[in-house]
Formats: C-alpha cells, sequence, structure tokens
C-alpha cells in the first residue's frame, strides 16, 4: 500500500508567513494606537507648544510706554490634576484641605493684549508661549512699564526660555517655574533695560544662527540712555516688587512636607 503524498512544505510557510504578518501588522496599530493615545493625552493636558497669536511685525524697543503686569490664574480641570499629580502637589493639598481644588498658580508676564509666558513640551521641558488676554480669566498687578512693542516681547521670551532651557531643561517647581520665567523676563523688558538686553539679545541670536540684532537697535538704545535713565536701584526694585507680589498671592504648602 502507497504511502499518501506530504503536504508540501511552502504550504506550512506560507500559513506562517501570514500570522507572522497578522502580527506585525496588529503589533504596529497598536503602537499606533499608544501614539495616539499618548498624543490625545497631551493634548487635552495643553501641552506641548501652541501657536503665536502675536502679528508679524519690526522689533521696536522704542515704542509708547505700556504698563507691564504680572498675572496669575489657577490651572483648572484635567491639566491641573495631572500637573498636581506629577509633581506631588495634589496628595499634599487633598490631605492639607480635604478636597481636589485647581491645585497651582500659572503666572506670566501682560503687556497690551498679549501674555508671555512659560509651559511645557510634551517631555516636560519648559518653552514659551503666548496667547491673547482674556482679562477676567487673570488676577493682575502692574509692576512697571516697558517701551517694547509686541514682536520685541516675543522674541524676549524666547530667548529668556533659550537661557532658561540651556542651564536646564526640565521643569522644576521651586527652580525652574513660571515665576522663575516671569522674573527674569520683567529684569529684561523693562525701562532702562535695552542696553543690556541688545547685547544679550545678540548672543542668543547667535547661538540659534539668526546673525544679530546689535545694529538694529544701535541708535535707538543710545538714544534712549540719554533721554531716559531710570533712578539708581529702579530695575532691581522693580524686580523685587514683583518677586515680592508673586510670594504674596501664591498659595503655600505646609513647609513640613516634601513636594517630592
Amino acid at each position: 500500500m502507497s504511502k499518501s503524498p506530504s503536504p508540501p512544505e511552502d504550504g506550512s510557510h506560507s500559513a506562517r508567513s501570514k500570522m507572522k504578518g497578522f502580527l506585525k501588522e496588529g503589533l504596529s496599530r497598536g503602537k499606533d494606537e499608544l501614539l495616539k493615545g499618548k498624543l490625545k493625552l497631551e493634548h487635552s493636558l495643553g501641552l506641548g507648544h501652541k501657536p503665536n497669536v502675536i502679528p508679524p511685525d519690526e522689533v521696536d524697543i522704542n515704542a509708547e510706554h505700556r504698563a507691564v503686569e504680572i498675572g496669575w490664574h489657577p490651572v483648572a480641570g484635567l491639566a491641573g490634576k495631572w500637573f498636581a499629580e506629577k509633581t506631588g502637589l495634589g496628595r499634599m493639598v487633598t490631605e492639607k484641605i480635604h478636597k481636589y481644588p485647581d491645585p497651582t498658580q500659572h503666572w506670566a508676564v501682560l503687556v497690551g493684549d498679549y501674555c508671555h509666558e512659560l509651559w511645557m513640551d510634551e517631555h516636560l521641558d519648559v518653552i514659551y508661549i503666548n496667547e491673547k488676554v482674556v482679562r477676567e480669566e487673570w488676577h493682575t498687578f502692574e509692576v512697571g512699564k516697558t517701551k517694547f512693542n509686541d514682536e520685541a516681547l516675543r522674541q524676549a521670551g524666547e530667548m529668556v526660555i533659550y537661557n532658561m532651557r540651556t542651564k536646564q531643561p526640565g521643569y522644576n517647581i521651586i527652580s525652574n517655574n513660571c515665576q522663575n520665567f516671569a522674573t527674569l523676563m520683567l529684569d529684561a523688558i523693562q525701562v532702562g533695560a535695552h542696553r543690556e538686553f541688545a547685547t544679550s539679545f545678540a548672543v542668543y541670536q547667535r547661538a540659534i544662527g539668526a546673525g544679530s540684532i546689535t545694529d538694529l537697535f544701535a541708535d535707538k538704545v543710545e538714544e534712549e540712555e540719554e533721554v531716559e535713565r531710570p533712578p539708581e536701584g529702579f530695575r532691581l526694585s522693580v524686580v523685587q516688587f514683583a518677586q515680592k507680589v508673586m510670594d504674596q498671592h501664591t498659595s503655600k504648602l505646609d513647609n513640613h512636607h516634601s513636594l517630592f
């Protein structure tokens, strides 16, 4: 009695190849879904870069005087809850007052129609963003004056964040936060700071490969310094006043607790 023929090897190999293909495709889809989920979560939290809302313009650091304010609003809802959990604040606030409030206060610099802010990207590194001011959302305090137009303020904000990232890219609730950004930006843009800004901005532009801005500012800086030189200690007092305002109006946790 003759033996029945063995099934062809290529058929079995083909079945295995198909199975591997299905598994590979399923794994790829799974990774795609995870990535989509991650991006959806980050988007819901508001993390990442946001579109620049300041209209294109020429830089002018000798425009009309305008009031400079610092302001805060709570980081509310899902973003506030997530942020509190990530930084360890949520548990301490909950233990202290037995409920879950908006756990963080977000500070920014406001001039005219726009606010200039430190925010975080998807890796929790600090970034610069700007937004249109919605006055009823902010608690504001006037701290000084500036002659920077909106485009100059935007570029000053970018420079401040660049310098902060050079020293420490990651957000830190104590040493690399929105209050630090506000203080540094105030020091850069206030009346009397223009010569120093032109110099430091030239260094920043060379570092990012954007050329030098010194020539653009040279004449205006000299003219401004001759006509309007603030009293000795004026700049320091503005920054100190802003720091005092932020300290007084930022909720404090029990200092017997560790933040991390």
